[in-house]
């Protein structure tokens, strides 16, 4: 697999290199066909895309001193573009015009090249499907830096698909530096909203539409605040993990970090309450970890894995995918159900979510542990809730895959993948048929094909919006430097605090790392 090799940042093109949109192509009485490959980065090849994408720009890695591209649907419109170093940049409205006309078309790729004898050749079309489906018009992600000790420089920010803009939903410059993780949404909605902020300025922020608050979710009663979220779709609800968590880092190469979940249980906030209830059935002595509801709320899904003890290795904890059902009017839960034994997979399972469509629960699968993102084995897996298979979609690499998630549709997934540079993680997108398949993926287009080869972030934890999220940092640094306001904890509806693994043992401390 080629390595992509990252550089410094650089801002400008030489003028010379600006792409030029033209009239035509070469005569086709003077061009040649070689028998040479395309290689084009990204790799947007045999791919199929949404009718709303943005345009999905890329270098030619041939070689040649000059090159055109045409870029042409199956209604016969097309876009010609010339540049002499084979830097491919589509006109926006040029490109939307070709996909929304020919959806469920085909979208060819033609490139030509001029060698140094001044013939031109031609390379094989390359042909990708417009898928029918449109995707979702926004992602949220954490822009966080690959190093651990770097961590402190970070940010919450929202990005366009449908063309390149990006907007910052909270930084941390303006709240010394901190640390902020677990955005969620529910169902995509741009209106309901829930981050955290840790260390200095600590708490989370919870938008539920018009009420918006700043709350503290930890108390006496529980090992520590709410960590990992899922939103229950009534909007009423959030289910939290409450974690103790541990970070280390190996002493051998080809290794980087492991997480440790010491003590979990999954508890639940009362968004208008502002109140923390510890359901009995989800405060055991096992592990339990990442609840996900499912779509129509009437089940929580979430890993769960034996506690073992501190003398023995981390490589031993394995978690088990969960579902225990919910009774939305009483909120109470019933009997728990392992889905998948970790021990008879023979993987450990992370990051559950239901499919809007499909009868389908995507997740990771890893050596050990939940903390995928520094396992290179970690892979994307399909669980079918009806027919109880175990699949291994064809969207996986010999690199980092992690945190995969739906579109509100079903008709796409999107995961983080390190497979450029094995380093830094990027979001890749595929399609998912009627029949519950997967797709090539493609990673996220950017307005410079050679963005990824600069840029030196990764994207974390991304999810799906319907809209953009009306918030930005200094309105929500307006909320946060009024302090966190504490929640109630419901003890008439939780478990004794005398039992379970959030037993209180003495003063804990935040735990600040990177997550998937």
């Amino acid at each position: 697999m080629k390595m992509i090799k990252r550089k410094l940042p650089w801002k400008l093109f030489a003028l010379f290199a600006l792409p030029l949109v033209v009239s035509c192509n070469p005569s086709t009485g003077k061009v040649k066909q070689t028998d040479e490959s395309l290689q084009i980065y990204p790799d947007y090849t045999s791919v199929a895309i949404p009718p709303n994408i943005a345009p999905m720009n890329f270098m030619v890695r041939n070689n040649g001193r000059a090159f055109i591209a045409e870029i042409s649907n199956s209604q016969n419109r097309r876009i010609i573009i010339r540049d002499r170093k084979g830097i491919i940049q589509i006109p926006i409205h040029k490109w939307r015009k070709l996909l929304e006309e020919d959806k469920g078309g085909i979208l060819t790729i033609s490139v030509f090249r001029k060698t140094r004898g001044n013939q031109w050749e031609r390379f094989a079309a390359v042909k990708n499907e417009i898928a029918k489906e449109k995707i979702d018009p926004y992602i949220a992600f954490r822009k966080i830096p690959a190093s651990n000790i770097l961590w402190n420089i970070m940010g919450i920010y929202q990005r366009c698909l449908e063309n390149f803009k990006q907007y910052p939903i909270m930084v941390n410059t303006l709240t010394e530096k901190n640390c902020m993780n677990c955005h969620s949404f529910n169902a995509g909605d741009p209106e309901q909203m829930v981050f955290h902020m840790r260390a200095v300025h600590a708490g989370t922020f919870v938008m539920n539409r018009d009420n918006i608050q700043f709350v503290d979710t930890k108390s006496d009663h529980t090992r520590s605040a709410g960590v990992y979220p899922s939103w229950h779709p009534n909007g009423e609800l959030i289910a939290f993990s409450a974690n103790m968590i541990n970070q280390g880092f190996h002493a051998r190469m080809g290794k980087i970090d492991f997480v440790v979940d010491k003590y979990s249980d999954i508890v639940l906030y009362d968004v208008k309450a502002n109140s923390i209830t510890r359901p009995a059935a989800l405060a055991s002595e096992k592990l339990e970890n990442l609840p996900s509801w499912s779509i129509d709320g009437t089940k929580l899904y979430y890993i769960s894995a034996d506690k073992i003890a501190d003398s023995l290795s981390y490589e031993l904890i394995l978690y088990n995918l969960m579902s225990i059902g919910f009774d939305e009017r009483t909120r109470k839960f019933g009997d728990s159900d392992t889905l998948i034994n970790a021990k008879h997979f023979g993987k450990s399972i992370s990051f559950p979510r239901e499919s809007p469509t499909h009868a389908i629960i995507s997740f990771i699968g890893l050596n050990y542990g939940y903390f995928s993102i520094y396992n290179n084995e970690a892979d994307v897996y399909f669980y079918n809730t009806e027919t109880k298979e175990i699949t291994r979609p064809p969207v996986n690499s010999e690199f980092t895959e992690s945190y995969p998630s739906w579109s509100t549709n079903g008709s796409w997934l999107m995961f983080v993948s390190k497979r450029d540079d094995g380093i830094l993680s990027e979001v890749w997108f595929s399609h998912i048929d009627k029949n519950g398949n997967a797709g090539k993926p493609f990673v996220m287009p950017q307005r410079h094909p050679d963005f990824y080869e600069h840029y030196l972030y990764n994207y974390n934890r991304p999810e799906f919006i319907t809209g953009k999220v009306r918030m930005n940092p200094r309105k929500v640094y307006a909320y946060v430097k009024k302090g966190a306001v504490p929640s109630v904890f419901n003890e008439a509806e939780s478990l004794d605090i005398s039992s379970g693994a959030t037993i209180l043992t003495g003063k804990t401390e935040d735990v600040f790392y990177h997550h998937n």
